[in-house]
């Protein structure tokens, strides 16, 4: 299941993944997930509100019972799937409360994340623009522009190579029915005061000066992707990290609510009442369609709530060794040691040992390992890696290379079965991420993860 409420809508998705074993029966398992599809889409909706700054979570909570019951679908049906809560809705002060209380509506494995990289990477997976990247063999960056926030991943081979996310969104100036403004960000004030425009709660706005603010916008996302030189604009309006100066891309996709003002398809009867089809016309006349070339992804508004629901999911490796452990396990940070190679054996339990300074406990110890290490080396790990936990549980190891069975074996024999402890492999971490891990999987042969990358860099 994939809900995604963003700054304009809010929608559920609902889909089945099949996990295969691509090994023979006499083999060591190796599964994978294949096959993703889409089982129902429930209706877009505008994002209910309290007030201008609560989310409406009752709400919320009362269209996600519908749509569960328009799906056929009862939420101890469901195993895995995310909650994002996207854009300037993120922000809301009770934004928090309100994933947590979805968490609980949405069976027994659903995360709650929030984030400009995140969401870049699964809008472009949802969208297509990861698959069209493999098929033509080239880079392809996509840009999800919603309500608050455009969120921007550059894809090469399928992969996620950068992203980058700035404050442009169509919902970042509202209108009442009678054409007044009813509401703008602090962000928004900032553009039109680029575009020399004063924006007042009640006033009015004519039709040139509103293309005036969709104009200045178009070309802070022409900057934020090196089709222009970079100004001040782009600086006060860029979150996180944004693309580096070197990134270059010459195949574009657009996704998120505006994408279909931009290639003029929008065919939504909801009463927005926003900049999103003015800054949608404005992207049309821009430098991508004149400079670069455009293409038009699988999915556009539905492109972050069908990357939740169906690309936020990795299964781990083929071995794993689980003992007296309860699931789902959620937002486990990730301490990083190195154990790239056998010569790092010897300093890995003082690395471990470090650790324990700097997270609280439980968090899960990552590292990438090796290939075929030998009994020996096995051995030697499990001694380190002992020590350096300590009396520390539950212990919680994930690594890259495919050793988890061997290793896990080794350290219940030092730790004893009464231990509480997960070793899993097939997964790659990097310092700061955090990890959900859902029940196993395929009779207990795999778990379902999924990684929130904070950071995600070149």
């Amino acid at each position: 299941m994939g809900i995604d409420i963003g700054t304009s809508t809010f929608q559920c998705v609902f889909s089945s993944m099949v996990i295969k074993n691509l090994s023979s029966a006499f083999a060591v398992p190796r599964m994978v997930l294949e096959d993703k599809q889409v089982l129902y889409r429930a209706p877009v909706r505008l994002t209910p509100f309290k007030t201008i700054d609560a989310i409406d979570g009752d709400l919320i909570a009362k269209f996600v019972r519908e749509d569960y019951q328009s799906a056929g679908i009862s939420p101890g049906q469901i195993q895995c799937g995310a909650v994002i809560i996207t854009g300037e809705t993120a922000r809301k002060r009770n934004a928090k409360e309100v994933v947590q209380a979805l968490a609980g509506l949405a069976g027994e494995f659903v995360v709650a994340t929030a984030g400009p990289e995140l969401e870049s990477i699964l809008a472009g997976k949802g969208a297509g623009a990861a698959a069209l990247s493999s098929q033509l063999g080239k880079p392809v960056l996509n840009l999800d522009i919603g309500g608050g926030t455009s969120n921007m991943c550059l894809f090469s081979r399928g992969e996620p190579v950068e992203t980058g996310c700035v404050d442009i969104g169509g919902r970042l100036l509202r209108f009442h029915p009678d054409g007044t403004i009813h509401s703008f960000s602090p962000k928004m004030a900032l553009i039109a005061r680029e575009a020399g425009l004063r924006l007042e709660v009640g006033a009015g706005l004519l039709p040139e000066e509103v293309l005036r603010l969709a104009e200045r916008m178009t070309r802070v996302l022409e900057e934020a992707v090196n089709l222009r030189p970079r100004t001040a604009l782009y600086d006060d309006l860029v979150l996180a990290q944004g693309f580096s100066k070197e990134m270059r891309a010459d195949l574009f996709t657009f996704s998120g609510g505006v994408a279909d003002c931009i290639y003029g398809t929008a065919q939504s009867q909801l009463p927005f009442l926003d900049m999103g089809e003015v800054l949608g016309k404005s992207m049309a006349s821009s430098l991508f369609f004149s400079q670069k070339r455009v293409l038009r992804p699988l999915e556009t508004q539905n492109a972050t709530v069908i990357g939740a629901g169906a690309y936020s999911l990795a299964i781990s490796g083929s071995t794993i060794a689980l003992e007296n452990v309860s699931f789902p396990m959620k937002g486990l940070q990730v301490a990083k040691v190195l154990l790239n190679t056998a010569d790092d054996i010897s300093g890995l339990s003082g690395q471990i040992a470090r650790q324990f300074d700097l997270f609280d406990s439980p968090f899960a110890i990552g590292f990438d390992g090796f290939q075929n290490p030998t009994y020996v080396q096995i051995e030697q790990m499990a001694d380190q890696i002992a020590l350096g936990v300590g009396g520390h549980a539950p212990r919680i190891l994930i690594m890259r290379h495919d050793m988890a069975k061997a290793l896990g074996q080794a350290l219940i024999r030092r730790w004893g079965q009464e231990t509480s402890m997960i070793c899993l492999d097939g997964i790659s971490l990097t310092f700061g991420d955090t990890v959900d891990l859902g029940a196993p999987l395929a009779q207990g042969r795999v778990l379902p993860v999924v990684v929130k990358t904070l950071a995600f860099g070149n």
